[in-house]
């Protein structure tokens, strides 16, 4: 083709995009061997979009960022297969202020105590191995009895202090603190944090009309929904779980209006909080998704015997335009020319010498017998009259949002009620009806999540089509696909005319991959007519009756079949992608369209070689 269709195109954006697209729930396979440490943390970097740097000790003999790294991994989380392969060189993975991950190669201590010693005196050699900066509080008393031996240096303070309930707090300039937790409680901080995609539910909400939704929206004035439409934060799911978060004596403060979350709580939970809002206040993906709605009409017709026509078998005369010479020869001037013609040639009843009146004599025709109504006919004939895309609806959808589209239009129709009047007799009025309107059309309910760390999608879909299949054709009183009704008596009588509406729903819930179109559905419905004709008697007749009977066996087959394709949307590029494809597709379309339209001879009927 000239062009690559979007339903080809899909396929190799969604590959493109989930290769791109970095998520810190990515999971990955790695097939890594012989390959520097630097080049590890690079695709892992760029697959979580995580800050990610290796930091080499000041002694050039112990650098790490160039040591080899040999690793097989299938379908782990990033941050373990980081873990794992700093282990490999001997290094760990340390969080840094600010959300960055430091891959470092931390001194390590060998610190056996025999006796049970004091924790200052513990707390004190380890910083000494270690070069650290460390403050001890004066409420840090008691002994311990450690046996360390090749253990990173700030595992082991950690693990020292939290024997005897103490917390290890950082400070500025990588300056520690071993304090009881007691003492933070006293030392609240205020913190801001700004936040990017996290905020409430909007109060304007527009209303999804589908009988597949509960309606969970509270009447006017009712109760606990009032008071969430009016404080948006009462519903902000995101708030509730950082005031649990909470010390019990930190505080929460939301501004609205510049989505900000202010906190005043002590520095542990000042970080634990940062790194919460850093897991979650992330962009959504979005997910876009092409529905085709297609519809098949499938007819096998047999047709067995004899066809005389609805008329049944006649026998009918038919004038040849010949007139009659009867025995004689006629125009001889013998006395024979005198029964029809005078010797003028008109006849004696239309000369007007012997005929005083104005008498026409038509010709005489030759009567004939005719068959020409005698058909036999054995016809076995199997056809697929129509396939057609009803609807082909095209919505994008925020992560684990609901959306909704409608195409179609909305029909308004009457009722009519008989009264009876004060005279005696019967009133007919009309007003519109209860169940007015009615909707046509077709309508998609969508709600797509996006597998964490992949590139699936776990999506429920209800696709929903229907039509109006009444009898009655156009008329004065009622379109096409609504059926009249007769009513009243007594002279008084009325038509009224009512829909009649044929629906076809799917609801499913699928798994797809980005780019992978799925059959959601195939609605069949079948239609079976049976005629039997004969002549009376004849009909019956043991095997010549077949040539006086006919047999007409109809079978309508309507198949409603639904084509999904999702595609993860990550970036504004992905966008921009879909967009011009849609509008390639479009101009060629068109352009194919105006090209028959003008030249419907010479275009050709398929599409030449190599296209």
């Amino acid at each position: 083709m000239k062009y690559l269709s979007l339903a080809l195109a899909l396929p190799l954006l969604a590959a493109a995009a989930s290769a791109q697209a970095p998520s810190l729930d990515a999971r990955v396979n790695l097939n890594i061997a012989d390959r520097s440490l630097e080049d590890v943390v690079a695709e892992l970097r760029a697959r979580s979009g995580a800050n990610i740097v290796v930091i080499d000790p000041q002694d050039a003999a112990k650098r790490i960022s160039d040591k080899r790294v040999t690793i097989e991994l299938n379908d782990v989380p990033w941050r373990d297969a980081l873990d794992l392969v700093a282990e490999k060189v001997g290094g760990v993975v340390e969080r840094r202020p600010a959300e960055i991950l430091a891959v470092i190669r931390p001194p390590k201590v060998d610190i056996v105590t025999e006796v049970p010693t004091d924790i200052r005196e513990v707390i004190k050699a380890i910083a000494k191995s270690a070069g650290a900066n460390v403050v001890v509080g004066p409420e840090v008393v008691g002994t311990v009895d450690v046996r360390f031996q090749d253990v990173p240096w700030r595992e082991a303070l950690n693990v020292t202090a939290k024997s005897l309930g103490f917390v290890v707090v950082e400070e500025g300039h990588g300056v520690l603190r071993v304090v009881a937790p007691q003492k933070l409680e006293d030392q609240l901080e205020t913190r801001t944090y700004q936040l990017r995609y996290l905020r409430p539910k909007s109060l304007y909400k527009p209303v999804i009309k589908s009988e597949f939704i509960q309606q969970t929206q509270a009447k006017a004035g009712g109760g606990a929904s009032a008071g969430a439409a009016s404080d948006p934060t009462k519903g902000f799911s995101a708030l509730m779980a950082l005031k649990k978060a909470l010390s019990s004596k930190g505080d929460l403060d939301y501004i609205d209006t510049a989505n900000v979350v202010i906190i005043r709580d002590t520095q542990q939970v000042q970080d634990s909080i940062r790194t919460m809002l850093t897991r979650l206040d992330v962009e959504p993906s979005q997910v876009f998704c092409d529905v085709k709605f297609v519809s098949t009409l499938n007819g096998d017709l047999l047709n067995l015997g004899v066809d005389y026509g609805p008329d049944g078998a006649q026998v009918t005369a038919v004038g040849g335009q010949i007139p009659i010479t009867l025995p004689f020869n006629q125009g001889s001037g013998g006395w024979d020319d005198w029964i029809i013609a005078s010797p003028n040639g008109e006849g004696p009843f239309v000369d007007p010498t012997l005929n005083g009146g104005a008498t026409f004599v038509p010709d005489t025709i030759f009567g004939s017998l005719s068959f020409q109504k005698f058909q036999g006919t054995l016809r076995l004939l199997q056809r697929d009259t129509s396939t057609e895309v009803i609807q082909a609806p095209k919505i994008i959808a925020l992560d684990g949002q609901e959306a909704t589209i409608f195409v179609g239009e909305t029909i308004r129709y009457a009722e009519a009620k008989s009264e009876q009047g004060q005279a005696g007799g019967l009133q007919l009025t009309i007003g519109e009806a209860g169940g007015s309107p009615v909707e046509i059309g077709f309508q998609l309910l969508m709600r797509p999540n996006v597998v964490p760390g992949t590139d699936r999608i776990m999506m429920e879909v209800i696709p929903k089509e229907t039509s109006l299949s009444g009898q009655s054709s156009n008329s004065a009183i009622a379109p096409q696909g609504f059926d009249i009704f007769t009513i009243g008596a007594s002279g008084l009588e009325g038509s009224i005319a009512l829909p009649r509406t044929r629906s076809s729903t799917i609801v499913t819930t699928m798994m797809l991959d980005a780019g992978q179109t799925a059959v959601i559905g195939g609605l069949t419905s079948d239609q079976d007519v049976k005629i039997h004709s004969k002549i009376p008697f004849l009909g019956d007749i043991p095997v010549l009756g077949f040539l006086f009977s006919h047999d007409s066996n109809s079978r309508e087959r309507r198949s409603l079949i639904v084509f999904v394709t999702p595609t993860i949307v990550h970036t504004r590029e992905d966008q921009e992608v879909l967009l011009q494809q849609e509008l390639s597709r479009r101009r060629v379309g068109l352009k194919e369209q105006m090209d028959s339209l003008l030249n419907p001879v010479t275009a050709p009927a398929t599409p030449p070689a190599g296209e």
